[in-house]
C-alpha cells in the first residue's frame, strides 16, 4: 500500500520530507525468499479460494468493470498483453502533468504509462491491475502474476509517477504536479470518472491524506452502489477502538472495504496483526508471488501486505458481480460481510477484539448464495454510523447541524491507544445523511413488497442514485451544508481560537501505524473534552482562510 500526505495542491515545501519518510505498506521487499519458477510454489490465492471452481464455471470476471488507482503501469508488462486494460489519466485541471522532481516526466492525456524501455520491468500498478486480470505469463517465458478475473475490464488511472527501485519499505512513487508545482488532483477525479464510467468496483490500495475534498466522490461512489475497496496500512501500531470510519481518509472513508492482510495459514500478516476497529475483511496478502524491485524480471514468495490483499478482494468480489448480475453492489457488500469463513449465521458478525473484521472472504459462499434478498443498503455505511452512536467520544458525529458550514472542523476525544481523534469535516453530516437515505429508500422497497407492488426495487438507494445527486448538487449549490451536532466542548477552544488568524495547531502526533506524518500547512485543532456536547460552536476558520477549497489541509490523520 502507498502512502500520501498532504493536501494536493500544497507541495512545495513538503515533499523532500514526505519522500524521505513515506512509508509504503504494499509489496514488502526483502521478505523474498524462492523463485516460483524454481520450486512451483503455490498461488493459494488462487488454488486456495476456489478460483479454478469459479473459472470452471464460467466466472471470469467477463462484463464486469473495475477501476484500479495506483502509480503508473508497466504497459508491456507480459501478464498484462492481452488483458482488456484501459489506461486513463483524470486531472482536476489541465491535461498534464509532471514529476515534482523531474520536469521531464510527463504524463499526459495520451500518453500516462510506463514501458520497459523506461527502465521499469514492475511497479506497484502494474502488480495491482495484474492481481486482477493478469494471465500468468512473466518475462523470458517464466511465470507472471495470475489474475482472479483475468478477463475482466480495467481502468487503470495513474495516481502518482513510479520510481525506480524497490516495491516495498520506502515511497515508491513521485507526486504529479502542474506548471506552478501544486500537486493536481487526481484521486477525487479517478474516483468520480470510474463512477462515471461505469466501473462496478474500485481498488485503492494505497493510503491518501486526510483531504476535505475526497467526500464528495466518495459519496458519489456510494450513492450508486460502487463498491470502494482499500487498504488498510501495513503496520502493528493500533488503530480506532470501533468501525466508526474516518471521512476525511480514502481507505477508511465509512462504506469502504478496508482490507487486512491474510496469511496462508489463516492468521493475519505479521506486518499488520493489530487491533483495528475499521478493518472490514481479510483477504489473501502474505505468502504470494512478489516481485519486490521495479528491475526484477522473476517472481518470489514474500508478503505481498495489504495491497495484495485489497487487489484480491477486489478480483474475488469481480466474479461474484459477475455471477449475481441482477445484485446492487450494497448487496454484493452484504453478502460479503454476512458471509465469511466460519460465519454460518447469515449475520454480519463483527470481531468483537476488533482485529479481524467480519472475517476472512469466502469465495465459494460469495458465489453461491444469492445476495439480491439483501438490502439495498451498503452495510458498512450503515455499521459506521450505528457504531459511532454507541461511543461517547464519537456520539452524534454524523448527525446534522444546519447551523455549521464548510468553514468548520472538529476532533473528536481521543479514540485509539495511542490517543489518534477522528478529525470530523462537512463530510460527516453528509456521510450520515446518505446513510438515512438508504435505510428511508430500503423501507419504501419493504413497502412496496409488503403491498404486493411489481417492480419495488425501482425504490432502492441504487435505484434512485441520479436523483439524489441532483439533490446533492443542489443543495451545493445553494451552500446548504452541515455538519454533525458533535464538538469538542467549549473548554480549551476559547483558549486556541487566534484572533484575525488561523486557529493553532496541535503538535504533530506519533500515528498510530508507527510513524510521523510532516507537518501539512497551518494545522488547525480544538481542544479536548469528555464528550461532544451538541450546540457548542465549532471552530471556525477566520474570513481570510477562504472557501475549503483553499482552506489548510486538515491535521494529521495518525
Amino acid at each position: 500500500m502507498m502512502v500520501r500526505f498532504g493536501r494536493r495542491g500544497r507541495l512545495p515545501g513538503m515533499v523532500s520530507a514526505l519522500t524521505s519518510c513515506l512509508l509504503c505498506a504494499g509489496l514488502c521487499a526483502g521478505l523474498c525468499a524462492r523463485t516460483a519458477a524454481a520450486d512451483g510454489t503455490v498461488d493459494w490465492r488462487i488454488e486456495d479460494m476456489g478460483v479454478r471452481d469459479a473459472w470452471d464455471a464460467g466466472l471470469t470476471g467477463k462484463g464486469v468493470k473495475v477501476a484500479v488507482i495506483d502509480d503508473q503501469v508497466v504497459r508491456d508488462y507480459p501478464a498484462l498483453a492481452d488483458a482488456d486494460v484501459t489506461y486513463r489519466l483524470a486531472l482536476s485541471h489541465g491535461d498534464s502533468c509532471h514529476d515534482v522532481y523531474d520536469k521531464n516526466r510527463v504524463m499526459s492525456k495520451r500518453d500516462m504509462t510506463l514501458g520497459t524501455a523506461d527502465g521499469f520491468n514492475m511497479t506497484h500498478g502494474t502488480h495491482m491491475v495484474a492481481l486482477i486480470v493478469g494471465n500468468g505469463k512473466g518475462y523470458d517465458g517464466g511465470a507472471g502474476i495470475q489474475g482472479i478475473a483475468p478477463d475482466a475490464s480495467v481502468i487503470a488511472y495513474p495516481y502518482n509517477f513510479a520510481i525506480t527501485g524497490s516495491l516495498g519499505g520506502f515511497s515508491n512513487f513521485d507526486a504529479c504536479v502542474d506548471a506552478d508545482g501544486n500537486s493536481v488532483d487526481q484521486l477525487v477525479s479517478s474516483v468520480t470518472d470510474a463512477v462515471d464510467s461505469g466501473a462496478r468496483i474500485i481498488n485503492m490500495s494505497f493510503l491518501d491524506a486526510a483531504d476535505w475534498d475526497y467526500y464528495r466522490a466518495a459519496l458519489h461512489a456510494l450513492r450508486h452502489g460502487v463498491i470502494l475497496v482499500s487498504a488498510r496500512d501495513n503496520s502493528t501500531e493500533a488503530g480506532l477502538y470501533d468501525l466508526v470510519g474516518e471521512p476525511t481518509s480514502n481507505n477508511y472513508f465509512p462504506g469502504t472495504v478496508t482490507v487486512n492482510s491474510l496469511a496462508r495459514d489463516g492468521t493475519v500478516s505479521a506486518t499488520s496483526d493489530v487491533m483495528d476497529g475499521n478493518v472490514s475483511i481479510l483477504s489473501p496478502g502474505a505468502d504470494t508471488l512478489v516481485y519486490g524491485f521495479t528491475n526484477r524480471r522473476e517472481l518470489s514468495l514474500g508478503d505481498g501486505g495489504t495491497s495484495t490483499a485489497a487487489a484480491d478482494l477486489t478480483g474475488y468480489l469481480t466474479l461474484a458481480v459477475q455471477k449475481w448480475p441482477e445484485a446492487t453492489g450494497n448487496q454484493i457488500l452484504q453478502s460479503l460481510v454476512r458471509n465469511t469463513k466460519g460465519n454460518d449465521s447469515g449475520e454480519a458478525r463483527l470481531d468483537e477484539e476488533h482485529r479481524t473484521g467480519f472475517g476472512a472472504v469466502d469465495l465459494p459462499r460469495l458465489l453461491s448464495v444469492d445476495p439480491t434478498g439483501y438490502p439495498d443498503m451498503n452495510p458498512l455505511l450503515e455499521w459506521a454510523v450505528k457504531a459511532s452512536e454507541r461511543h461517547e467520544e464519537t456520539k452524534g458525529m454524523y448527525t446534522e447541524h444546519p447551523d455549521w458550514t464548510d468553514a468548520t472542523f472538529a476532533e473528536s476525544d481521543p479514540f485509539s491507544p495511542s490517543g489518534e481523534k477522528v478529525t470530523c469535516t462537512t463530510a460527516c453530516t453528509l456521510v450520515g445523511r446518505e446513510y438515512r437515505r438508504q435505510a428511508r429508500a430500503w423501507r419504501k422497497v419493504e413497502q412496496c413488497r409488503r403491498d404486493g407492488g411489481s417492480d419495488c426495487m425501482r425504490w432502492s438507494a441504487t435505484a434512485t442514485a441520479d436523483q439524489a445527486d441532483r439533490q446533492a448538487d443542489a443543495d451545493a449549490d445553494a451552500g446548504s451544508s452541515a455538519l454533525p451536532g458533535w464538538v469538542v466542548p467549549v473548554a480549551g477552544v476559547a483558549a486556541l481560537v487566534v484572533v484575525g488568524g488561523i486557529v493553532a495547531a496541535v503538535v504533530a502526533r506519533r500515528r498510530a501505524r508507527g510513524r510521523r506524518r510532516p507537518p501539512q500547512g497551518p494545522a488547525a485543532a480544538v481542544g479536548g473534552g469528555p464528550a461532544y456536547p451538541s450546540g457548542v460552536p465549532p471552530v471556525r476558520y477566520p474570513p481570510s482562510a477562504g472557501p475549503p477549497a483553499q482552506q489548510p489541509p486538515l491535521p494529521p490523520r495518525r
